[in-house]
């Protein structure tokens, strides 16, 4: 379904030819995995939105408006939300390891958005890479690449 998403968001590419296609059930499922990410510290500060809004906007090219509301009804989830192994049992039957790598950068760039890593955010990211099959070195080799393209902007 997202064919290169792993390689299309690390090329930072501005070619809009590669990109998923548009699918509000895939950007649903990914702005509640993303949200939980930044909520795993008990709050959703304004760094962490704007991180998601970003990669919702640019990673999925989505309009400012469509991403707002996104992001409200993942927020509205994630308070009734339990586990997320619903989350990332989509995500792994939709995407091959590449794109899981991906998304994991993803998650990390929101995680560290705040400039801080509070430990209830590693321990998610940690079970996050477990269940979406991410080996801890590409989890660890995601984390690099989303401080640098942190510390970048």
């Amino acid at each position: 379904m997202l064919g290169n998403l792993g390689s299309w968001i690390r090329d930072f590419t501005e070619d809009t030819s590669s990109a998923p296609p548009d699918d509000g059930d895939w950007a649903r499922t990914l702005a509640g995995l993303l949200v939980e990410a930044a909520m795993a510290d008990g709050s959703l500060d304004d760094h962490e939105k704007a991180q998601i809004s970003d990669a919702l906007q640019a990673d999925l090219h989505m309009s400012a408006s469509d991403v707002e509301s996104i992001i409200e009804s993942a927020v509205a989830a994630q308070d009734g939300r339990i586990e997320i192994h619903g989350l990332t049992r989509s995500i792994r039957a939709e995407t091959d390891a590449e794109d899981r790598i991906a998304i994991m950068e993803m998650a990390w760039m929101v995680v560290l958005a705040d400039g801080e890593l509070h430990e209830y955010e590693a321990q998610l990211m940690r079970r996050l890479a477990g269940l979406l099959y991410v080996e801890d070195i590409d989890s660890g080799r995601a984390q690099k690449r989303a401080r640098a393209r942190l510390d970048a902007r």
